[in-house]
């Protein structure tokens, strides 16, 4: 018999109790009514990277060592990109499992893991290639199930026009990672298969609750309902890495920072370039149209191919940390909340802290509107070795307001421009089988919990490292979890990342900005 854990990027019922109670997804209504359903609190900010990691790991970002998809250093004064596996700590549950355990679309999982069984690393961080381990396995997928890791079209994505191609693509890639997990599930092979639907969260993003992507969900669904009559299936855990919520204003964070005087910028070729209108959106269209954009890459340096700006100003985030006066600014940001301050003393650190604390907290739109829920100080959010390397600050975004976290943008606040969507930190969970108590709600569920309750489930050793704790209160009273608890252990759980290619930084960056994360 075997744990199923399907993990679906930026689910929440937010988006999908409608449709679950006009009967358009009845087998996800099923799990609701029968099973145990409540919502789930990722880790701020509430984004792919890192909550697949704390998923995996029952650890917060401050033991892991990665806190949004670039990172910040204010020693180096540089910006990079982050998704690498090699550049979190800490360990994987399914490692510590007796069987073999089936790993399939894993974000935040390139370079695959060697493991007890099999993995498949997934969006947005992987290549096209080398995905896999062992690695044959990645001609058997192809060749079985013309399997892809990325759509090919991703540029096209608009979220004013969802008759395009790349829609059609992600919806047959969403039908393939469950024919992935199907046939692993009828094998009888694995005690644990894990399997994610990453880019169902970029239909999210694209257009939130438009045809497109219920006609995404209603695939889902009926897999779902596949896996529920496998008689090979003995627990399905259905949960998130964070929620999503409609976009009705932009807040470009950077900007804030700079007209209040804490971020300074260098001027340059970018606003020349502007002035001149040169920019991304006006040349890319006759690259493309004359098939050069080839050559431009080959006699361009890539960093000065970043710098060219869009129609609003903004650069690429790889030339993020050139357009900064490091000497002078005294605080940049990332998008989607996280805040770094820049500082010689950890005195005046921590005064300027606390100021942006008092200025943002609270802080509204011109409409009135709440733009920041909760500005939070780092360490009342994390803990553990890398806390201190991270940011000062997470700001919680409200409802309905994403966090811009570009340079070069004029305004302050402004409609939103490529999403319709974004993420809150407010996900879902879902657990259905034998020992599940259906009545269940708990209201205090976090995503590093799930690790040490599958362990649990499975008899596994627990890390004491973990952040999470196991909720036996999801299981009926005579379930057998309540009689063999695990033994929690102050085993090893954490390995020193060792970087990562710049090959590789290049194709996550080029791929990210297709997805919307680097123009935000």
């Amino acid at each position: 018999m075997t744990t199923v854990v399907l993990g679906l990027d930026g689910a929440a019922f937010e988006l999908i109790d409608s449709w679950i109670d006009s009967g358009k997804l009845p087998n996800l209504k099923k799990l609701t009514e029968e099973g145990a359903a409540m919502d789930m609190q990722s880790w701020l900010p509430p984004v792919t990277c890192p909550n697949w990691r704390c998923y995996a790991s029952g650890l917060n970002p401050g033991k892991l060592g990665v806190f949004w998809w670039e990172q910040i250093d204010r020693d180096s004064q540089s910006i990079e990109p982050t998704s690498s596996s090699e550049q979190f700590d800490g360990g994987e549950y399914w490692n510590l499992l007796d069987g073999q355990a089936s790993i399939i679309n894993f974000p935040t999982g390139f370079p695959p893991s060697k493991i007890n069984g099999e993995f498949i690393a997934g969006g947005p961080g992987s290549d096209q290639v080398d995905y896999t381990y062992p690695p044959e396995l990645e001609e058997n997928l192809r060749s079985k199930y013309e399997y892809q890791v990325h759509p090919e079209l991703l540029s096209q994505l608009s979220k004013d026009n969802q008759g395009l191609d790349c829609v059609d693509e992600i919806h047959r890639l969403i039908d393939q990672r469950f024919q992935v997990l199907e046939d692993r599930l009828e094998s009888g092979e694995y005690e644990l298969i894990h399997a994610t639907v990453f880019y169902i969260n970029v239909l999210h993003h694209f257009y939130w609750d438009r045809e497109v992507v219920q006609n995404a969900w209603k695939i889902i669904d009926e897999h779902i309902g596949v896996l529920l009559d496998n008689d090979e299936l003995d627990h399905l855990f259905v949960m998130s890495d964070h929620g999503s919520n409609p976009i009705d204003v932009e807040f470009n964070i950077n900007t804030w920072l700079e007209q209040h005087g804490y971020l300074v910028t260098q001027t340059g070729a970018n606003d020349v370039m502007k002035r001149l209108g040169i920019t991304q959106d006006r040349i890319r269209p006759v690259l493309n149209r004359f098939h050069i954009k080839w050559l431009l890459s080959r006699i361009v340096p890539s960093d000065v191919q970043d710098l060219l700006p869009d129609s609003k100003g903004r650069v690429k985030r790889s030339a993020k940390g050139q357009l900064i006066d490091w000497k002078e600014s005294t605080a940049v940001a990332s998008g989607q909340g996280p805040l770094y301050v820049i500082a010689d003393s950890q005195t005046e650190r921590q005064r300027i802290k606390q100021e942006l604390l008092d200025k943002l907290s609270g802080l509204r739109s011109p409409g009135g509107g709440l733009v920041i829920r909760e500005a939070r100080p780092a360490e009342s959010v994390y803990s553990g070795p890398y806390t201190d390397d991270g940011p000062d600050i997470l700001l919680d975004q409200a409802p309905n307001i994403h966090i811009n976290g570009g340079i070069g943008v004029e305004k302050v606040f402004g409609n939103p421009e490529t999403w319709a969507g974004e993420n809150k930190d407010t996900g879902l969970f879902m657990a259905y089988g034998p020992e599940i108590d259906p009545k269940v709600v708990l209201d205090d569920l976090r995503i590093t919990d799930l690790a040490p309750t599958l362990l649990s489930l499975h008899n596994a050793v627990i890390p004491k490292s973990m952040d999470g704790n196991p909720r036996y209160e999801l299981f009926s009273e005579d379930a057998a979890i309540h009689s063999t608890e695990s033994e929690v252990k102050d085993i090893s759980w954490v390995e020193a990342g060792t970087g990562i290619a710049q090959e590789t930084n290049d194709s996550i960056h080029s791929r990210l900005s297709d997805l919307g994360y680097l123009n935000e």
